[in-house]
């Protein structure tokens, strides 16, 4: 259906189509995703700070790709707390490739390695109410909702507005 692999420098074209193609959703909720791919040379030298932030253990940008190498969305493991054993998990996919199941494989799939390549105890993510498909996969994940973080996060039009705050356990 689809994997999840690190990004890497030859995905800089796919990565940056990606990112114009879907320019106006992601203004909100990936505001520094859209900085990072303003341009091919800015895409390409984003790409060489998230590989190095990846080998220092600190942010992992996974590119979510069908067998036939299709570049779906990309899949984020940031925010990562090694004292408290936890990171959030964030996440897009191409508009072309909603409600076909590739987020909730690559969610599973990003979860095997939070918990059992890094060993994490807790995946965290926040989610607009709003956003009924992005709330429904991470359920389908079994995150369970832990609440609700009032006027938490300025989108584009400079206004706060609340996330839903899901969290899976590595034992649940």
């Amino acid at each position: 259906m689809v994997t999840i692999r690190p990004i890497h420098a030859d995905d800089r074209e796919r990565f940056y189509q990606l990112v114009q193609g879907n320019k106006e959703r992601l203004a909100d909720y990936f505001p520094i995703t859209v900085e990072k791919a303003a341009s091919l040379a800015i895409t390409t030298d984003s790409i060489r700070l998230y590989n190095m932030l990846a080998e220092k253990n600190e942010l992992y940008v996974m590119v979510m790709e069908k067998s036939s190498g299709e570049m779906t969305g990309i899949i984020f493991l940031k925010n990562i707390d090694a004292k408290t054993c936890k990171c959030e998990l964030a996440y897009f996919v191409d508009k072309s490739y909603e409600q076909q199941g590739y987020t909730t494989h690559a969610i599973q799939q990003a979860l095997d390695k939070a918990f059992n390549t890094l060993n994490l105890n807790k995946v965290y993510c926040r989610v607009a109410p709003d956003n009924a498909a992005s709330n429904r996969v991470v359920i389908k994940n079994g995150f369970e909702l832990e609440g609700v973080l009032k006027q938490e996060f300025r989108i584009s039009d400079g206004s706060l507005v609340d996330l839903n705050y899901y969290g899976k356990l590595r034992n649940n």
